[in-house]
C-alpha cells in the first residue's frame, strides 16, 4: 500500500499537534464526488483539528483528484492507494483506521449520501457520552432512506437488517441501523489487528468482533449520490451472507469458552432493559433509562436497550400505541442471552402486553425487574385509567421485584402475593452553583419551566399566573404538539414577561437553570411522577414550586413550595411571595442544593446493580432448593 500525506505535518520534532479527528473515507471510483466532499468537509470540520484519509482502490482518476485538490485545504490530507483490494470496502475502512492519528475516527462512503454536516456531529456526541461507538442510523425518529430510491432497494435494506439481527442477536439487534456505513467509533476499543472485514458492511464486523457494547445513535437522512453509480452488486450480496456467517461462528467461539472464575468474573452482569422512550427520544423517562445504563456500562456491565426505536410505535392524535404485540416473537428470543430483564411502564399496548405474555410464555426462565414510573391518568377518562392501573398492578405481579420512585409509589404498588417493591430515585449531576444577584429586590423573579409542551404539563396554568406580573420573568424551555397553542394563549392573555426558547442543547439548558431563581412544575395529573427537571434545578439552586402530586411532593420534601394543580392563583401567590421575600428564597434555595446533593446518578446506579444482584441470587436460590 503506497501512502501520501499532504498538508500540516504530524508529531515528531517539526510536526504539528495530533489529530482530536480523524475522517475515513474508503473510495472506488468517485471522482466526480471526492473535489465537492473535501470541499463539505473541510468547511464543516473547520472547528475541530481534523485530519482527512482517503483509502483508494479505484480504477479512475479518483486518486489523481484527490491528489490535486489536496494543496487547496489546509488540512492534513492522507492518500493510500491499495495494490490488492483484500476486504473490499472494510477491509479498505480497516486500514484507514490503522492509519488514524486521532483518539476518534469517522467512518463515511465518498459519493455525499453520508452528510459531511453530520461528522462534528458524531465525534461530539462520542467525546460526550464516551461511546465505543456512534451511529448515524436512517432507522429511528428523524432519519430518512430516501437516498435508497426504489422501494425494491428499500426492502432489501430491510431485509438485511433484519437478517443481521437475527442472526448475530441482541449485541446487533439494539441498533437501528446496523448496516450502516456512517459512524464514528473510538480507536482505543479497537483491535484493528485483529479485524477480519469482508465486504460492505464493516461496522457489524467492529461491534461483534469487539464486542462493543456503549453504543450511540445519532438520526441522520441519506441523501441521493453526488456522481456515479452504486456499488451493492450481488456479489456484495453473498459476501455480506459469507461475513455474517464469520460473525456468527466468532460468536460461537465466545460463548464455548468456559467463563473465567474469579470475583470480577463473577460481577458482570447482562441485561435487557424495555422501554417505551430511549434515546433518541427525548424524554425524562428517556433521559433515566440512559443514565442508569450508562452507569452500569461504565462498571462493565453488559447493558442493551429496546425501545421504540427498535419497537415502532404510531400514534392517533396524543394517544400512542406499541406494535410489542407484534414483536414478541423476535424479542422473547433474546431473553437466553441476559441474566436479567428490565421492564419499564406502565406503557398502555407496551408494558401490558409484555407481562402478559411473560406470564404465559417466559415466567421462570429470567428474573424479572419492572420499574414502575406513575400511574395513568387522562382527564376525562379517569374511571377508565383507574381500572387500567389495578389491571396493570396485577400483571405487574408476575415480576421478581418492583422499583419505584418514592414511598407513595412503593405503598401503591405493594399487593399481596406480589413481589418485593424497592424505593430508588432517579438522581442528578451536581454542578458548582451559580452566583446570582438576590439582593436587588428589583430584578424580576426568573421563574424557569422545562418540559415537553403537552396538556398535562399544565403550562394552561402557569401563563395565567404570571400574565401581568412585572414581578414575574418567565421562560420555557421545550417542545411538543401544544406550543402554537400556548404561544397564542400567551399572546391573549398578555402574558409578555413569557419567553418560548423552545428545544435547546444540554449547555443552554444548563445556563438557563444556572440564571433562574425557580424551576417550576405546574403538571396536573399522575403521568407526573417524579419531576426529573425538577431536581436538575435544585441542583443548580433554583427554589421548586411544584404541583402537589404524588412522588413529585416527596422530591421536593420541605425544599420548596407544593400547590394545588390547576389553580392558577395558588400558583401566582406562591412565586409573588417568592418575588417579595429575598430572604426566603435564599434560605429555600440551600435547601434545596442541599435535597439535590441526597440524590446522585452513582447512587441510583449502584442500587440498580444491587437489585439486579439480589434477584439473581434469589432466582439461583430457588432453583438449588
Amino acid at each position: 500500500m503506497r501512502v501520501h500525506e499532504f498538508g500540516p505535518a504530524v508529531g515528531g520534532a517539526v510536526g504539528g499537534p495530533a489529530p482530536d479527528l480523524s475522517v475515513v473515507i474508503p473510495t472506488y471510483n468517485e471522482a466526480g464526488n471526492v473535489r465537492e466532499l473535501l470541499w463539505r468537509l473541510v468547511a464543516e470540520t473547520a472547528q475541530v483539528r481534523a485530519e482527512i484519509i482517503f483509502v483508494d482502490d479505484s480504477t479512475d482518476d479518483t486518486a489523481a483528484v484527490v491528489e490535486a485538490a489536496a494543496a487547496e485545504f489546509p488540512v492534513r490530507i492522507v492518500l493510500a492507494r491499495r495494490e490488492r483490494a483484500v476486504g473490499g470496502l472494510g477491509g479498505a475502512v480497516v486500514e484507514g483506521l490503522k492509519l488514524a492519528a486521532a483518539p476518534w475516527a469517522v467512518v463515511m462512503d465518498g459519493d455525499l449520501q453520508h452528510p459531511p454536516s453530520l461528522v462534528p456531529v458524531l465525534h461530539r456526541r462520542g467525546v460526550q457520552t464516551d461511546a465505543d461507538i456512534v451511529v448515524a442510523t436512517r432507522y429511528t425518529t428523524g432519519g430518512s432512506r430516501e437516498g435508497l430510491g426504489s422501494a425494491y432497494r428499500l426492502a432489501v435494506s430491510r431485509s438485511l437488517t433484519a437478517l443481521a439481527s437475527g442472526v448475530l442477536g441482541p449485541s446487533v439487534a439494539r441498533i437501528s441501523d446496523p448496516l450502516s456505513g456512517f459512524f464514528a467509533v473510538r480507536l482505543a476499543a479497537l483491535r484493528l489487528e485483529e479485524a477480519r472485514p469482508l465486504g460492505y458492511k464493516v461496522m457489524l464486523e467492529l461491534v461483534v468482533r469487539y464486542d462493543l457494547r456503549n453504543v450511540v445513535q445519532v438520526p441522520y437522512e441519506f441523501g441521493h449520490r453526488h456522481a456515479g453509480d452504486s456499488k451493492s452488486t450481488y456479489r456484495e450480496g453473498l459476501r455480506y451472507l459469507r461475513h455474517l456467517g464469520q460473525l456468527r461462528r466468532l460468536q460461537g467461539r465466545r460463548r464455548d469458552q468456559p467463563r473465567p472464575l474469579g470475583p470480577g468474573a463473577a460481577a458482570r452482569l447482562s441485561v435487557l432493559v424495555v422501554t417505551s422512550e430511549a434515546p433518541p427520544v427525548v424524554s425524562g423517562i428517556s433521559r433515566c433509562v440512559d443514565r442508569v445504563a450508562a452507569g452500569l456500562r461504565e462498571r462493565g456491565h453488559q447493558v442493551d436497550v429496546v425501545s421504540s426505536v427498535q419497537i415502532p410505535r404510531f400514534m392517533l392524535g396524543e394517544y400512542r400505541f406499541s406494535t410489542m404485540l407484534l414483536h414478541w416473537p423476535r424479542l422473547a428470543l433474546r431473553f437466553r442471552h441476559y441474566d436479567v430483564v428490565n421492564l419499564h411502564g406502565p406503557v398502555p399496548t407496551l408494558s401490558d402486553v409484555f407481562l402478559s405474555l411473560w406470564r404465559i410464555f417466559s415466567a421462570g426462565s429470567r428474573p424479572l425487574v419492572y420499574t414502575h414510573h406513575s400511574a395513568l391518568e387522562i382527564r376525562g377518562a379517569e374511571r377508565l385509567c383507574a381500572l387500567y392501573n389495578r389491571l396493570h398492578r396485577r400483571l405487574a405481579k408476575n415480576a421478581s421485584l418492583t422499583m419505584v420512585t418514592s414511598q407513595y409509589y412503593a405503598a401503591d404498588q405493594r399487593v399481596d402475593g406480589g413481589p418485593p417493591v424497592r424505593v430508588v430515585p432517579w438522581g442528578v449531576d451536581m454542578r458548582a452553583e451559580p452566583l446570582r444577584s438576590d439582593c436587588d429586590d428589583d430584578r424580576p423573579l426568573r421563574v424557569l419551566f422545562v418540559g415537553q409542551m403537552r396538556g398535562y404539563k399544565g403550562v394552561d396554568w402557569l401563563l395565567p399566573a404570571v400574565a401581568g406580573m412585572p414581578q414575574l420573568e418567565l421562560r420555557l424551555v421545550g417542545d411538543g404538539a401544544e406550543l402554537p397553542h400556548y404561544r397564542r394563549l400567551a399572546a391573549r392573555i398578555g402574558a409578555t414577561n413569557a419567553v418560548f426558547l423552545g428545544r435547546v442543547p444540554d449547555e443552554e439548558l444548563h445556563a438557563e437553570y444556572d440564571r433562574s431563581d425557580v424551576i417550576v412544575l405546574p403538571s396536573v395529573t399522575q403521568a407526573e411522577a417524579f419531576g426529573l427537571v425538577v431536581v436538575e434545578g435544585m441542583a443548580a439552586g433554583c427554589v421548586p414550586v411544584v404541583s402537589d402530586l404524588p412522588g413529585v411532593r416527596d422530591v421536593v420534601a420541605d425544599a420548596g413550595l407544593v400547590v394545588a394543580p390547576r389553580n392558577h392563583d395558588a400558583l401566582k401567590d406562591s412565586l409573588l411571595g417568592l418575588a417579595a421575600d429575598r430572604e426566603r428564597l435564599s434560605a429555600l434555595r440551600a435547601a434545596a442544593r442541599s435535597r439535590a446533593k441526597e440524590l446522585s446518578w452513582d447512587t441510583c446506579v449502584s442500587r440498580y446493580e444491587d437489585a439486579y444482584r439480589d434477584v439473581l441470587d434469589t432466582s439461583a436460590t430457588a432453583v438449588r432448593a
